[in-house]
């Protein structure tokens, strides 16, 4: 079973996939992110730098050098950070830890503000808190567990200035208490807003998967197989590498479905395409079912002399799984197998050399079956 749709039947209530889908998650939420982050970083400082301005024109100089100051030294500098990583594709792997510490500096600067004005006697608005908690629960594209330890650092933080430094102990309870509700409206909208996009992220890959594999044997389709051909004809091209396809036909497979039934004949489709599965063991190489009972192999640059040797294993290791067929010869499943190689050079054609790995698959089907026919080279070999 795929890992997107084993998720999504079990759920992922802790927010969190088995390692491998969670990278895939994670740079899926870094790319679709990247936008945002960087009009919320924009947002950001442009709003500081209004702050800057208010404190400069309504508070005691006093006071306002010291809220000034924390603004410009920690905060605003922490969000130009984030536009850096966000631009430079060689920070990119630590937007998120960039976010994470913008979102973690602007919380304890914004305690530190209130307290620095604290500290000297004067009392300045609240709400800067509150708004900076939502921020970075619901619009910073912070991890919900990332966002959760930024908030939580802050309200520690808070607290312990409120009890340290605001005389008024109504005040001091009302502010404490607005704080909570708000990491708690901001903890609950966030933790179902990451959880959504984790939905997302498995629906759109399984779909991608519906429309990229066959259903029955999990292999690629025909149309993936196609366009993955002409990706790594022109790799091959600029790298001066070669392209073998091998066409691989079950042997008498509609006898076998007349005699067995569709059903097993379903399930011997299965065992001959996990076995051909196992044949794609490079990163350009790709196995999928063509229609039917055949089936094709992508080899990117492989061993020309080797070929032969390649389609006899396969050949043996469908032979191997001793599939009962009474209506074939052996007596038991087998395969033929039709292999070209080519050298792609510029005018020539991906589909030639399938073509040519067709032909040579109708010539193993005429010597008897059973048989791996290797094509001289489409394009000479250098």
């Amino acid at each position: 079973m795929s890992p997107h749709r084993r998720a999504l039947e079990q759920g992922y209530r802790w927010l969190r996939f088995e390692d491998g889908l969670e990278r895939q998650f994670q740079a899926f939420f870094t790319q679709g992110h990247l936008v945002r982050v960087r009009v919320a970083a924009y947002v950001s400082i442009v709003l500081f730098i209004m702050f800057v301005l208010i404190d400069l024109a309504t508070l005691p100089a006093y006071v306002s050098i010291r809220t000034v100051s924390i603004r410009l030294a920690l905060i605003i500098p922490s969000f130009i950070i984030v536009l850096l990583a966000s631009y430079r594709a060689a920070w990119r792997p630590y937007l998120g830890s960039a976010v994470f510490t913008a979102a973690l500096v602007t919380g304890l600067s914004t305690v530190a503000v209130i307290g620095s004005a604290l500290d000297v006697g004067y009392q300045i608005p609240y709400e800067g808190i509150l708004l900076v908690a939502l921020f970075v629960y619901l619009i910073a594209c912070l991890a919900w567990r990332r966002a959760l330890l930024a908030n939580m650092v802050t309200l520690c933080a808070f607290v312990i200035m409120e009890f340290a430094l605001q005389t008024n102990p109504q005040a001091r309870l009302y502010q404490i208490v607005f704080m909570c509700a708000a990491n708690g409206v901001g903890a609950y909208g966030a933790y179902f807003l990451e959880h959504s996009i984790r939905t997302t992220f498995l629906v759109n890959t399984l779909l991608h998967e519906l429309a990229a594999l066959d259903g029955l044997t999990g292999l690629s389709n025909r149309r993936t197989l196609n366009i993955h051909l002409e990706r790594v004809w022109r790799q091959a091209m600029r790298d001066r590498q070669a392209v073998a396809i091998a066409m691989i036909d079950i042997d008498y497979f509609k006898r076998y479905n007349d005699r067995y039934g569709h059903a097993r004949g379903d399930a011997a489709l299965k065992a001959v395409a996990d076995v051909i599965a196992g044949q794609a063991r490079r990163p350009l190489d790709l196995t999928a079912r063509y229609g039917g009972e055949e089936f094709a192999v992508i080899w990117h640059n492989p061993v020309p002399g080797e070929l032969q040797a390649m389609g006899e294993v396969l050949a043996a290791a469908v032979e191997a799984l001793h599939i009962e067929h009474l209506d074939s010869d052996l007596g038991r499943l087998s395969v033929s197998v039709g292999v070209a190689i080519g050298l792609p050079c510029a005018g020539d054609d991906a589909a030639a050399l399938l073509r040519a790995a067709d032909e040579a698959l109708y010539q193993a089907k005429h010597q008897g079956r059973n048989q791996v026919v290797v094509t001289e080279p489409v394009s000479a070999l250098v």
